[in-house]
């Protein structure tokens, strides 16, 4: 009976995969075709905004890296704020020596499909799987025209090694050399040797990464102060009030691209860019209290996936500056939580799910809409903001409590197996 139960289960597993997969590739086929079918049209001033909108990013990807193959990052660009590995997701397209902009949709499905793989591993619930299918087909096609994905696969890489802490350590470095934000993803680690040496292995990659960036070519710490001078982008969580003042005579101004955004200009909008910082740091510091309190014995890998969640939310919807790509994290994120039976985001990944619906109709399809101040439009941003805002609230107030009862390996979904002899290296970064 037991067999059989066992031999039902597999098989149910099974089938389970065989149905990602599928919806991922009819999915992922049809979302390709339509960003190559868009970058088979020339860009030119006179072109459709919903066309350069969509995939200008990936122009602009080509012309950095024309540039840091010549040895030098685009320092003098104010739209060029990221941090060293960047520069080498920019590169690779070039050294297939074919189309730069068929082969970057390439390498992203590449990247989707290496995250899935990771989140079918193991014996780990599909639900995560699901979330990450699907999420991103909400999301839309333009996945595909950011590098965003590629952030998304280190950090997923990197909760998923979990309790692994070297590992985890050197995975969110990566991260953070990619786009800065993983770095967030400290504040879950425990207050003992585990969590230091997670950080001591995230200093080690991160150094060795600033230090080769250095060594190959000149503005490779310019992202640390690139975002210093940035304003309230067009559709953050704080700009959602001026597009509804904006409605009822409020003069603001709507830039274009000024420091690799869509931002406003008014009066009251540099005041409320300054509380942005605050606010992030009041949200990540009760964020760090509540992890502090935790004692290191209750830690376990799926309340530090919990703490990641609610970090990249608060850093999100705080944020000055909220790109529609930026739901590729929490979609990421979200999936590895939903890994684990055990997660308490379940709410908050739900909005998130929704919340991506809603950005794919506000980017690009309402981007008009909303700089023009009509009502669909500015409805739609400020739902999806609503969303976010109620996801991250939802997010920090269940990570103060666990489901109880359980015993550590099946919440965190280890079962505590010993390190395999393969190698010294391996059975270090397994410690």
């Amino acid at each position: 009976m037991i067999a059989r139960t066992d031999d039902g289960s597999h098989l149910s597993r099974r089938r389970g995969i065989i149905a990602l997969w599928g919806v991922w590739a009819v999915t992922r086929g049809l979302y390709a075709a339509v960003l190559l079918k868009l970058m088979s049209i020339h860009l030119f001033p006179g072109s459709s905004y919903l066309l350069r909108v969509s995939v200008g990013d990936v122009k602009l990807y080509q012309h950095w890296g024309r540039m840091i193959a010549a040895g030098s990052f685009p320092t003098h660009d104010p739209q060029w704020q990221y941090p060293p590995l960047a520069a080498v997701v920019m590169l690779l397209p070039r050294l297939s020596g074919g189309d730069y902009l068929t082969t970057f949709v390439a390498l992203m499905v590449l990247v989707d499909a290496l995250i899935l793989l990771l989140l079918l591993r193991g014996r780990r619930p599909l639900t995560g799987a699901w979330v990450w299918v699907a999420g991103t087909f909400l999301l839309g096609p333009f996945c595909y025209a950011r590098y965003d994905i590629v952030v998304t696969l280190a950090t997923v890489a990197a909760l998923l090694a979990l309790p692994r802490m070297r590992r985890f350590g050197v995975l969110t470095a990566v991260g953070a050399m990619l786009k800065v934000w993983p770095v967030f993803f400290l504040l879950g680690l425990p207050r003992d040797r585990r969590g230091g040496r997670a950080v001591t292995a995230f200093a080690a990659a991160a150094g060795a990464c600033l230090l080769a960036a250095a060594a190959l070519g000149r503005g490779e710490l310019s992202f640390l102060t690139g975002q210093q001078d940035r304003g309230l982008q067009m559709e953050s969580v704080a700009a959602t009030p001026f597009h509804v003042a904006r409605m009822f005579g409020w003069r603001g101004v709507i830039t274009r691209h000024r420091y690799g955004s869509t931002e406003l200009l008014g009066a009251g909008v540099p005041t409320t860019a300054t509380v942005c910082l605050v606010l992030t740091i009041i949200a990540l510091a009760i964020i760090a209290v509540i992890v502090w309190r935790r004692q290191a014995e209750d830690w376990d890998p799926v309340f530090a996936c919990d703490v990641a969640l609610a970090v990249t939310l608060a850093a999100i919807v705080t944020s000055r500056v909220l790109s529609p790509q930026y739901l590729i994290w929490l979609l990421g994120v979200g999936a590895v939580c939903l890994t684990h039976a055990a997660s308490r985001q379940r709410p908050a990944i739900v909005l998130i799910l929704v919340a991506a619906l809603l950005s794919h109709a506000e980017f690009p399809l309402l981007w008009k809409s909303i700089e023009k101040a009509h009502v669909i439009g500015v409805m739609v941003l400020f739902t999806r903001n609503l969303l976010l805002v109620a996801a991250a609230v939802l997010a920090i107030a269940r990570l103060r409590n666990r489901p109880a009862g359980l015993r550590p390996w099946a919440y965190s979904g280890v079962r505590g197996r010993a390190v395999q002899p393969y190698g010294k290296i391996a059975a270090f970064l397994e410690r």
